[in-house]
């Protein structure tokens, strides 16, 4: 009876912790509208499936070590393999300046305005700093 106990236990919380990752959106365009809908802040990834940085990164977000969510934030994550949607990224987001290292990640409003822009790997408490910087000018910012 132990047995069972424990593994309905293990069970739900496993169940739980998989229903609480973020649903990550694959186009520009779409994640900023979604943003303006609900009136979230965007976080959008710039990567490649097989980049160290970028998975680095991913892993952050959906183990929640970093402060964003799906409660306040629609999340994006770009291929930069997909030309249509590298240019659609480039295009939107043309005046952050990146360098040369994977991922390009924007932090938005919920008009799509860029709030902060980084690239390479952070750590989380590197980006938790600037999400909350973020969210900060967000709040400062006319409605």
């Amino acid at each position: 009876m132990k047995i069972l106990t424990a593994f309905c236990l293990g069970f739900l919380l496993v169940g739980s912790a998989i229903a609480d990752a973020p649903k990550w959106a694959t186009d520009v365009s779409k994640a900023v509208s979604q943003a303006g809908k609900e009136k979230k802040l965007g976080f959008i990834l710039l990567g490649r499936v097989a980049c160290g940085n970028c998975q680095a990164t991913r892993k952050l977000i959906n183990e929640g070590k970093i402060p964003v969510t799906a409660d306040t934030f629609v999340i994006a994550d770009i291929n930069v393999d997909d030309q249509r949607a590298r240019a659609e990224f480039e295009k939107k987001f043309k005046k952050e300046k990146f360098g040369d290292t994977l991922p390009f990640v924007v932090i938005t409003d919920s008009r799509g305005k860029a709030l902060a822009s980084y690239n390479g790997f952070k750590n989380a408490a590197t980006l938790t700093l600037l999400v909350e910087d973020a969210k900060k000018k967000a709040e400062a910012t006319p409605k």
